[in-house]
């Protein structure tokens, strides 16, 4: 039994399998939250102009 790996078995699989789902999920959650952001973004910078401008004219 010397220089012999052990042969996988079905724990390692479900492991690789496990880890490959883990990968899947984080990777969709990355491309919807850029998503969001990019539908969000222009509508947050359109708001902060005329709130900034609000701000200025209310300090004066």
């Amino acid at each position: 039994m010397h220089g012999k790996s052990p042969a996988p078995g079905p724990d390692r699989s479900t492991a690789r399998a496990t880890a490959r789902s883990a990968v899947a999920v984080s990777i969709a959650a990355l491309i919807t939250a850029a998503a969001l952001f990019g539908a969000l973004a222009p509508k947050a910078a359109a708001l902060e102009g005329p709130l900034i401008n609000n701000i200025g004219i209310a300090l004066q």
